[in-house]
């Protein structure tokens, strides 16, 4: 099992690279990948790269599932999937969804603001349903989601969990980051 960041995206709404702002000493994605690797031993970059991390050039250019389905493809393993403006992650949220990921495609969490297909797992067999959804859907999560078994979880299965909301924020914009008392 391997965990990505998917470091795409053009950051238009936050008008700079966003993985790149700094919270505190250091910028927004060695957050996430400091969090992860203390989950996960290998911690993958999909899109741009960033110093030393390790890093795969997305071949399908279609969105986050093209990202997914890169990283799916090249490492050839389980995945977790994190998008690179997801700072808040916690990894004892990580490994909540982890304990549910047996027997089924992917676990994504649906919660009161919709499903988070950049906070879950998925297993090798996705990429049958996402490279599907690339060629004859719309390259959208939803559409890949029709054609495989995932297991939904929803909020009381980390109400136990102080704070877990904060694992599933992702940051759009700098007042986004103000929302959550980053200066």
């Amino acid at each position: 099992m391997k965990a990505i960041i998917l470091n795409g995206g053009n950051s238009s709404r936050f008008g700079e690279d966003k993985s790149r702002y700094p919270i505190g000493s250091k910028p927004m994605i060695e957050h996430i990948y400091e969090k992860l690797k203390s989950v996960f031993d290998d911690v993958v970059l999909v899109g741009k790269p960033y110093k030393n991390f390790p890093q795969i050039v997305d071949v399908y250019k279609a969105g986050p599932v093209g990202g997914v389905l890169t990283a799916l493809e090249v490492l050839e393993d389980d995945l977790f999937v994190v998008g690179c403006d997801m700072p808040f992650l916690m990894p004892n949220v990580v490994l909540r969804m982890l304990s549910f990921f047996k027997d089924v495609d992917a676990v994504v969490a649906k919660l009161d603001d919709g499903i988070h297909p950049l906070h879950a797992f998925y297993s090798k067999a996705m990429k049958f349903c996402f490279r599907y959804s690339i060629e004859y859907g719309n390259a959208s999560f939803r559409d890949a989601f029709e054609r495989c078994n995932v297991l939904y979880l929803t909020k009381e299965v980390f109400e136990d969990i102080r704070d877990w909301q904060k694992s599933f924020v992702n940051i759009n914009t700098k007042s986004d980051l103000k929302v959550y008392g980053v200066k």
